[in-house]
């Protein structure tokens, strides 16, 4: 499962980063590492981007780039 797949309120755990382009770095610099939880808080009114919570911090997404982390539901 993918980021973009959780439904707004379900927490995740990350379990990898997919890929080793730019994109999954700038991931990784911004906190999203294996085993951080991470909370869905809502998308935008045409479903992107999408808005989480992860280390008492909110971060927005594009769908392109929550497609790289792959999670599993706590």
């Amino acid at each position: 499962m993918t980021l973009n797949q959780i439904v707004k309120g379900q927490i995740a755990r990350i379990t990898n980063i997919s890929g080793e382009d730019a994109i999954s770095i700038r991931l990784m610099e911004m906190g999203l590492i294996d085993g951080e939880r991470i909370q869905l808080l809502g998308k935008a009114p045409l479903g992107d981007p999408l808005e989480f919570a992860i280390r008492g911090y909110r971060l927005s997404l594009r769908l392109n780039e929550a497609r790289c982390v792959e999670v599993e539901l706590v």
